[in-house]
């Protein structure tokens, strides 16, 4: 008993010893400890400041917030959408008092887009003919929540710290939990852990463009002075003299006066000799591949039109399905009840995001309609458009069509060598 316990204190002290030795990331970040090789401390929050990171939080989080998540009801052989459950007016309307349905989506994937975590607290209602059903739907803060396994029991917690302060220890089945890229399963990874090195980068890239414009015309070169050298005191009296002369904004361009002899030669364009632009173009590819976002949603211009529509098809079917399948997924097992899960499940509506233009869409539409697929009252509700009554509930089907049994039957009819029409129905 005593081994075990001086074994257990030597494991102890040793797991201390080595959490100093290599601290984690949220105590670097604690004391804005540069952790990046171009000497820029990149922290999540700070993360979210960059252009890209948060182009790519606001077209992942836009485009998830705007798609309608709807509700549907298996009732024996058929499906039917069910808007009157409060699941669908949580996900469709306002899931709390104070958010609508696209700001909750919305702020829940950038959650996902910058911590890797999106977390929302599920609100029960305890009473009346919805009891133990979902009321409402609180965020929680990402940076102050966590996933916790009790070794005990193998049960999944999430604690988290409140507004207030108050820490609140919460039921796996009380958290909608959505998540990116995971190494357990329980907790996504942020994405800004990948890329952080490139972010230190375009941080630093930030500072010398700005310091850069603040020098002006005075940036890399050298003052010639004639007629022997200056002392310390005189070098650094010129060069502050010329620096306040002929640098800032103001004084861009300006034409400089030097005295007799003098002589100013300039050094090069930095920006040209670090080849600053292709560096920043390469910043935005890498956070647009970690991110699955196509580069022109990013500000890249040679993408020609016909690859853009491409793109975004594949932006479509690459980025945002996975995405939605997430979702749907969480919120069919958290939000339904064991008994509601085996006819009711949610569903993106994802026909704006892949009819198209005007034109896609009026094809499309016209092979649905022949096929049977769609009536006309379907295709006017996709439109936002009024039905037209019982008549555009019926299903048409092209006369083009006919069985493969009754194929050889139907060509002799039309040579004129059948006695009657076959019969379609049998």
């Amino acid at each position: 008993m005593k081994r075990r316990n001086f074994v257990q204190r030597w494991w102890d002290r040793r797991s201390s010893e080595e959490s100093l030795l290599h601290p984690p990331q949220w105590l670097l970040d604690l004391f804005g400890v540069s952790n990046t090789a171009s000497g820029e401390s990149v922290t999540t929050d700070s993360a979210l400041l960059n252009s890209n990171v948060y182009t790519c939080a606001s077209v992942l989080g836009g485009d998830i917030g705007k798609l309608p998540i709807q509700v549907f009801k298996k009732r024996g052989a058929g499906i039917e959408r069910d808007s009157s459950h409060p699941v669908s007016k949580l996900l469709g309307s306002r899931p709390n008092p104070y958010m609508s349905a696209y700001t909750f989506k919305e702020l829940m994937q950038v959650h996902v887009t910058v911590w890797g975590n999106g977390y929302a607290n599920i609100e029960w209602e305890t009473s009346g003919p919805n009891n133990g059903l979902p009321k409402g739907l609180w965020p929680l803060d990402p940076s102050k929540t966590d996933v916790q396994v009790d070794k005990d029991t193998g049960q999944v917690w999430y604690v988290t710290t409140l507004p207030n302060g108050e820490m609140r220890k919460l039921r796996h089945f009380d958290v909608l939990h959505f998540k990116s890229i995971s190494k357990s399963g329980l907790k996504g990874i942020t994405p800004i852990s990948v890329i952080r090195e490139e972010l230190g980068v375009q941080k630093s890239q930030r500072k010398f463009l700005g310091a850069f414009y603040a020098n002006g015309t005075a940036t890399r070169g050298i003052l010639k002075i004639p007629n022997g050298t200056l002392d310390k005191p005189a070098k650094d009296k010129a060069r502050d003299e010329w620096q306040k002369a002929n640098s800032g904004l103001n004084n861009a361009h300006r034409i400089a006066i030097l005295d007799a002899g003098m002589e100013y030669q300039n050094l090069g364009m930095p920006l040209n000799d670090a080849q600053f632009i292709e560096t920043s173009k390469f910043g935005i590819l890498e956070t647009a591949k970690i991110y699955k976002v196509p580069g022109y949603k990013l500000g890249l211009t040679d993408v020609k039109f016909s690859n853009m529509e491409n793109q975004s098809l594949e932006y479509v079917k690459s980025t945002l399905q996975p995405i939605t399948t997430n979702w749907e997924q969480e919120c069919d097992y958290k939000l339904f009840t064991e008994l509601e899960r085996k006819k009711y499940y949610t569903k993106f509506n994802m026909s704006s995001e892949l009819r198209g233009d005007s034109t896609s869409r009026a094809a499309y539409y016209k092979e649905m309609i022949a096929m049977g697929v769609y009536n006309i009252n379907e295709v006017r509700e996709l439109e936002e458009r009024d039905n037209i009554g019982d008549k555009g509930d019926v299903h048409f089907v092209s006369l083009n069509y006919v069985n493969l049994e009754k194929m050889d039957q139907y060509q002799m009819l039309k040579a004129g060598l059948g006695k009657e029409a076959p019969n379609e129905g049998g």
